[in-house]
């Protein structure tokens, strides 16, 4: 059991690693993150919602590319400016939801 254990540990450490030096790029064109205090002159257009594809030990992999697919939805919406919501302090993210601007 413990031979089983070390190469399921081993596994998610070379997939980490391999994760960890893969060039992976979340900026999107087009559009930019602001704080909810720059987007008083632009007009509201909706909401998006990225999904994190990863939990626990990769959870940081997996908000990055929740923000990316919101980017990437805000985009197809019309929008150059998003505003997402405030991250839960210390708690696993299973959505990351924002408000898409026009500016």
């Amino acid at each position: 059991m413990t031979s089983f254990l070390q190469r399921r540990v081993w596994g998610l450490a070379l997939f980490a690693g391999l994760i960890a030096c893969s060039p992976v790029y979340y900026n999107v064109a087009g559009v930019k993150e602001a704080q909810a205090s720059e987007v008083g002159n632009c007009t509201l257009i909706g909401r998006v919602t990225g999904i994190p594809g990863v939990y626990g030990p990769l959870a940081e992999i997996g908000l990055k590319e929740a923000r990316k697919a919101a980017l990437e939805k805000a985009v197809e919406q019309g929008g150059n400016t998003v505003v997402f919501d405030p991250l839960p302090a210390d708690q696993e993210v299973y959505e990351l939801p924002a408000q898409v601007y026009s500016c």
